[in-house]
C-alpha cells in the first residue's frame, strides 16, 4: 500500500511552518517532497514527521537553523547532528531582505545561490561611489575549488558554493550593516559590499566560521588525511589541502575609487597575494592614491 501523500498547505498546518519556509528547506536539500504530475508538492508521512522533528529540535534548544551549523553546541552534540543530515541549513531572513527583494525584482540574481549577481552588485558599488559614501568591498575566493569539482563532481561543487554563500550571508547579517549587500559574481567568486568600520570583523568571523565548517564538505577519508588527490593529464599525482578562503578588501578610505574595473584590478592583485599564504586570510589595500 502506498504511503499517503499530503499537500504543502496541510504540511504547513501540521508543522506550524509557513509554505515559504517549506519551499526554502526544499531548496537547501533538507526535505524532498514528491512532485506529482500536476507539478504540486506532496509530502509523505515520514517527511512530515521529519519536518516536525527538526522544528521541535530548534525550538527546544532555542536555536535557529544557522545555530545548528555554527554553534559549538551543534559541533559537539551528536544527537543534534543526527537531526540534520544535510549541513546546508541557514535561516535567511533579516533586515537585509529588502535589498535582496530589489535584486530579485530586477531579475538580477545568481540562479544557484539566489544572491544578487555581478550586474546588480556593480550598480550598487557605482551608486555608493557616486554618492561619495565610504565603502569597503570584500572580494572572496575559494582556493582549489576546481580540484574539489574534479574529486567530487559538479553536483557536490554546486552544494559547496551554496554552502559558502549561506555562510557569507549569515556572517554579514550578524556582524555587518542592514544595508550591506552580498553578491555571487559567478563560479567560486563572491563579494560583500559593506563599510570600512565593519569589514575587519566580517572577514575575521567569515574565515573563522568557514574554517570551522569546510572540512565537513569533504569525505571522511579526505578530512582525516587533510587533502584530496587528483591526477593530472600527465599522470602526475597532485595533493590539494582542505580549501582555504581568501579575501581581498578594497576601500575608498585612502584612495579615490572611480570605476568597478579599477576595483576589480586591485582586488585581483590582493587575492593573488593572499593565496600565496596557503591559508585562509584577508588582505586589505591600504595604499593611497
Amino acid at each position: 500500500m502506498k504511503d499517503k501523500l499530503v499537500g504543502i498547505g496541510a504540511t504547513a498546518k501540521l508543522s506550524g511552518l509557513s509554505e515559504r519556509t517549506l519551499r526554502y528547506w526544499e531548496s537547501l536539500g533538507l526535505i524532498s517532497p514528491v512532485r506529482v504530475p500536476s507539478g504540486h508538492r506532496k509530502y509523505t508521512k515520514a517527511m512530515v514527521k521529519k519536518i516536525i522533528s527538526l522544528k521541535e529540535t530548534l525550538e527546544s534548544n532555542n536555536l535557529r537553523i544557522n545555530d545548528l551549523i555554527t554553534s559549538s553546541v551543534f559541533l559537539q552534540d551528536e544527537m543534534l547532528k543526527k537531526k540534520v543530515k544535510d549541513l546546508h541549513q541557514f535561516n535567511i531572513g533579516s533586515e537585509m531582505e529588502e535589498g535582496y527583494a530589489a535584486s530579485k525584482g530586477a531579475a538580477r540574481v545568481h540562479p544557484l545561490t539566489n544572491l544578487p549577481d555581478h550586474f546588480f552588485v556593480q550598480q550598487e558599488i557605482d551608486r555608493r561611489l557616486s554618492e561619495r559614501l565610504k565603502t569597503a568591498i570584500c572580494y572572496i575566493d575559494l582556493d582549489n575549488f576546481r580540484a574539489y569539482n574534479l574529486r567530487y563532481g559538479y553536483q557536490r561543487g554546486d552544494k559547496l558554493l551554496k554552502f559558502t554563500a549561506l555562510v557569507i550571508y549569515d556572517v554579514t547579517r550578524d556582524y555587518g550593516n542592514p544595508t550591506d549587500v552580498i553578491g555571487h559574481l559567478g563560479g567560486d567568486n563572491f563579494v560583500i559590499v559593506t563599510t570600512p568600520e565593519k569589514y575587519s570583523l566580517i572577514c575575521s568571523k567569515l574565515i573563522e566560521n568557514f574554517e570551522q565548517l569546510i572540512a565537513q564538505q569533504y569525505d571522511k577519508e579526505d578530512r582525516k588525511q587533510g587533502y584530496i588527490i587528483n591526477i593530472n593529464r600527465k599522470g602526475e599525482v597532485l595533493k590539494y589541502p582542505i580549501m582555504p578562503l581568501t579575501i581581498g578588501v578594497v576601500t575608498n578610505e585612502r584612495r579615490s575609487l572611480a570605476h568597478c574595473a579599477q576595483i576589480d584590478d586591485i582586488a585581483n592583485e590582493l587575492k593573488q597575494y593572499a593565496q600565496k599564504m596557503k591559508k585562509s586570510d584577508f588582505v586589505v589595500d591600504k595604499r593611497s592614491s
